[in-house]
């Protein structure tokens, strides 16, 4: 399962996930940074659906994980942290379906 958004996209198959992130190096050459990690490091999941005024929201808690917020994004791009994916109202319910499948491969 794999939805692109707001130059960040998520991608899970089964027993991992992976979230990508549009960066720029030191010379603005464009890159992706990814993160990924299993299931079984999650300890939580918090997802905001999408309003009419403001985008949908899921954000993970993994064990060990830094908080830290992505800072070298490209212009007009999200600061957010790594462990975050944003989303518009359009791909909700393909969020939805990648949210309830992780849930479902952690067990809870």
């Amino acid at each position: 399962m794999h939805v692109r958004s707001r130059r960040r996209s998520i991608r899970f198959d089964g027993s991992s996930v992976v979230i990508s992130i549009a960066i720029k190096d030191s010379w603005n050459f464009p890159g992706d940074q990814k993160n990924r990690f299993p299931v079984s490091k999650i300890s939580g999941i918090s997802h905001q659906p999408p309003t009419t005024w403001r985008p949908g929201r899921v954000v993970f808690k993994v064990e060990g994980g830094s908080s830290e917020i992505v800072k070298n994004v490209p212009m007009f791009a999200d600061k957010l942290s790594s462990y975050t994916f944003q989303y518009s109202a359009g791909q909700a319910g393909e969020v939805a379906k990648i949210v309830d499948a992780i849930k479902r491969a952690r067990g809870k």
